[in-house]
């Protein structure tokens, strides 16, 4: 159990690594704004899910969840809620759906080479 807890925190970290990463690298407020997110921050989330999900299989939507949920958070706590809040977190919830893929194949492998 401990060591989910570790597994959740290296998801929802990794995910406000890349967004702040994306936002300072390309001056803009909110990372999604850059192209680079799309290019560099969502195949990074989707790596670091698929690993997740490789190596703790049960579940593995929650890997592909928790960076989002880091990076909205992030976003919450340096910007605050706004008033576009209710949109931020439909495109939040649509830009989890590569990630949490991810790591359901990355669990599919995993729990192949368990077997």
């Amino acid at each position: 159990m401990k060591r989910e807890y570790w597994f959740y925190g290296i998801a929802v970290v990794t995910g406000i690594l890349v967004w702040v990463a994306v936002s300072n690298a390309s001056g803009r407020r909110e990372a999604w704004d850059s192209q680079w997110y799309f290019l560099v921050s969502v195949p990074v989330v989707c790596v670091v899910s698929a690993a997740l999900g490789f190596v703790e299989p049960s579940k593995p939507w929650r890997w592909g969840v928790a960076p989002l949920v880091g990076q909205f958070s992030w976003m919450l706590f340096t910007q605050g809620p706004g008033n576009l809040l209710p949109l931020g977190v439909v495109v939040f919830g649509v830009l989890s759906v590569p990630s949490i893929i991810t790591a359901r194949i990355g669990a599919f492998i995993g729990s192949k080479r368990a077997k």
